[in-house]
């Protein structure tokens, strides 16, 4: 093989590599969002923390991904015509480690760096009243509906000629509807949302990349094995998305369905946790194969 063709070739992967990691951050935040009984009622002026650690592998045609990704997010809680309310803060960090699957390039590329920090408003429509710590041991949950919106900021790690990056120089914006019902010790929920993407001009260069908006059906049915511990089956199914560079669109569009299952425990009535695992069980020829764990801690006061 003469230096051309091998020079060639290494741009060849770089580009895909680099279009590969663009997607893997799509998938990453959208698949971490939700878990299961993320968005049931919390009594106002409530500060929590929560700690995140998810390793994640992403294999895609000529590309294998490693990524493990850590988060921090803070949340606080309020009242607003009654209703319970929160504003939320979610940073990751993020080390990604890809490699070529051709052999004649053994060279693996490397990053870890901060990503996109997210800003979450949060405000129940109904079901969840604005309680205080001793009206809400009293409280009974029923069903509820409550809307999101998270505003993604380009603040995280970015360049342009590099293959990998832990930020994707561009806003997103996701509108967000959560919904549960319990059954004796069932919780049923169903979440859904879309995502919307302004351009980024900085791609690969001078390039520009844009996306169309993606949609995703999320449901998880958990039980209640006593107060403080509890089991779930989860699932979402994301569409659209597909991009295009420089105008030209790339036939990416997503049409993936997730399953997966978490556990979720309070230590007390502040400190708590919860381990998920998902897998991407059916998705469109060629687009990246996704699994990993999700590891969480919070605090409550």
């Amino acid at each position: 093989m003469n230096i051309t063709h091998c020079l060639r070739l290494a741009r060849n992967c770089c580009r895909h590599m680099a279009y590969v990691c663009f997607l893997f951050l799509c998938v990453s935040s959208g698949a971490s969002a939700d878990n299961a009984r993320d968005w049931m009622n919390l009594p106002k002026d409530l500060n929590i923390v929560f700690g995140y650690y998810a390793p994640m592998n992403v294999d895609a045609p000529g590309v294998n991904i490693d990524a493990d990704t850590f988060l921090f997010r803070y949340g606080y809680t309020f009242s607003i015509a009654g209703r319970t309310s929160a504003i939320q803060i979610v940073q990751p960090y993020t080390r990604l480690s890809a490699s070529p699957d051709n052999a004649r390039l053994p060279v693996n590329f490397i990053n870890e760096n901060p990503g996109d920090t997210q800003i979450v408003f949060v405000h129940n429509i109904f079901g969840s009243p604005a309680l205080s710590a001793s009206e809400f041991r009293r409280w009974k949950p029923g069903p509820y509906l409550s809307g999101a919106f998270w505003l993604t900021v380009p603040d995280g790690q970015y360049d342009n000629n590099s293959v990998l990056n832990a930020g994707a120089n561009r806003w997103a914006f996701k509108p967000e509807l959560a919904s549960g019902y319990p059954v004796g010790p069932v919780w049923l929920e169903l979440n859904g949302w879309a995502v919307f993407y302004t351009d980024n001009d900085d791609y690969l260069g001078n390039n520009t990349l844009s996306q169309r908006p993606s949609y995703t059906a999320e449901g998880h049915i958990s039980y209640s094995l006593s107060p403080e511990l509890w089991l779930s089956v989860d699932s979402a199914w994301t569409g659209g998305g597909e991009t295009k560079v420089n105008g030209i669109l790339q036939d990416d569009e997503k049409r993936n369905v997730m399953l997966g299952a978490s556990f979720g425990f309070q230590v007390t009535p502040q400190f708590g946790g919860m381990v998920a695992w998902t897998n991407l069980v059916d998705r469109r020829e060629g687009s990246p194969d996704v699994d990993g764990w999700t590891f969480r801690l919070q605090y409550a006061w």
